[in-house]
């Protein structure tokens, strides 16, 4: 069975040590630049979207990572023991992570 693990982390040093020491261990995920509603919604009040060219060019909106890992489910404790002690339980890097069981899974990759 797979799992996907979602792994959310504040942007910053710390995001990118965790991402590269995982990579290290041989896992591999889809990595998405994000941003809280909070963060959207205080600091660009007078804008009535979330996302423009704009935001993009001058990295505005890059105050999370999100990544998405496909996992086999006998490996899904691994990961979050090393995520663990990379973030040290979420206090050195901020973040949190939960998984779903995915029912339906194809690709090769």
């Amino acid at each position: 069975m797979k799992r996907v693990l979602y792994l959310v982390l504040k942007s910053g040093e710390g995001a990118y040590h965790t991402l590269e020491s995982l990579k290290g261990e041989g896992y591999n995920a889809t990595v998405v630049s994000t941003e809280s509603l909070r963060h959207a919604v205080d600091y660009f009040p007078e804008e009535h979207h979330f996302f423009n060219l704009r935001h993009l060019e001058e990295k505005e909106i890059q105050e999370s990572i999100l990544c998405m890992f496909i996992i086999d489910e006998n490996k899904l404790q691994d990961i979050k023991s090393s995520i663990k002690s990379l973030t040290d339980n979420f206090l050195s890097v901020k973040g949190f992570m939960f998984s779903q069981e995915i029912s339906d899974y194809e690709g090769s990759i």
